[in-house]
């Protein structure tokens, strides 16, 4: 079975603009909320997979430091797709199966930053993401997770640039996850992933996004159905899948005329829907999650849609021997 969770965690960043009174405008990270959910603290089958995430934001709320609305704003949808590859050895460190994944070509449209909605909408190469250390470790009850990941600054991106598809800036990821089978069926989970993310000074400025701490599941049931001529049955899965997402320290530096006001920490909530429909003699996996925002702080508040496909081009699962 290919996990739910096989997308990668790509880049986007929203941010704050003054509107008739001053508002605390935060650098983002490139760890986009609400791009894993249910069953995101574990880890796939040993195997290799292909995928392609294509992820859509919009919005027109941006919410000062005490939560109010900033007057009328356009509305803009920020788009992204990219091919990308995940796989699962029968590797063991410490227990666990070694994995990784990598995105090496990915395009993002409409990028926010900081002081700005009035953002272009065109398609922008955007920067690359790589994790080459996953570990997964598979319990009875429950299956955990590892991981370190970081992105590249290989988009375009200037001090004010009005088509800049990247950030300027590398960032590291780690995470850890679990997801807990609630049932001797094995059909209820409920699942929790965190996202540490920090990052270097943005390209030729002082310029520093804080750390970034993301904390993100879902609850939900899963029904089996058996297909004949393969052991492995289709598997509908169902439920909620919910974020919240929070600047733990203050972005740093100044820059020409630009200014990152020190407000409270930007923070966001988020809890909607997610589906997933497994084929098992296609060996691809289908998944939707739309999740609403709210409770937002010195950011945007919008909407999460994410469409996902996977297809996985080989197993690398030990059978049993024959008799």
């Amino acid at each position: 079975m290919l996990n739910r969770r096989v997308v990668l965690t790509l880049a986007l960043a929203a941010g704050l603009v003054g509107s008739g009174r001053e508002a605390r405008a935060q650098l983002k990270g490139h760890y986009i909320p609400g791009f894993t959910g249910l069953q995101n603290g574990s880890q796939a089958p040993p195997g290799i997979n292909v995928f392609l995430p294509t992820y859509f934001y919009t919005t027109d709320t941006l919410k000062d430091s005490e939560g109010n609305t900033l007057g009328a704003n356009p509305r803009v949808n920020a788009s992204f797709f990219g091919p990308g590859v995940a796989w699962v050895t029968n590797a063991k460190i410490l227990g666990a199966n070694w994995g990784g994944q990598l995105l090496p070509i990915a395009f993002m449209k409409s990028r926010i930053e900081g002081n700005s909605l009035d953002v272009p909408g065109s398609f922008k190469f955007t920067d690359i993401y790589a994790s080459p250390l996953q570990l997964g470790w598979h319990k009875p009850r429950a299956d955990y997770t590892v991981s370190w990941g970081l992105f590249f600054p290989t988009g375009k991106w200037e001090l004010g640039g009005t088509d800049n598809g990247g950030l300027g800036q590398w960032s590291y990821d780690f995470q850890a996850g679990t997801t807990l089978r609630l049932d001797d069926k094995h059909a209820w989970t409920t699942s929790l992933l965190a996202t540490y993310e920090i990052h270097s000074h943005k390209k030729d400025t002082q310029l520093k996004t804080g750390g970034i701490l993301t904390l993100e599941g879902g609850t939900g049931k899963s029904f089996y159905k058996k297909v004949q001529g393969t052991p492995i049955p289709q598997i509908t899965s169902f439920g909620l899948a919910y974020y919240g997402q929070f600047k733990v320290s203050s972005d740093e530096g100044l820059a020409g005329s630009t200014r990152f006001f020190e407000g409270k920490k930007d923070h966001v909530f988020s809890v909607g829907l997610e589906a997933s429909l497994y084929f098992p003699k296609a060996r691809f996996l289908l998944g939707f999650r739309a999740v609403p925002e709210f409770g937002a702080v010195d950011r945007t508040q919008g909407w999460t849609f994410l469409l996902t496909t996977a297809y996985e081009v080989k197993s690398l699962v030990k059978m049993p021997p024959h008799p």
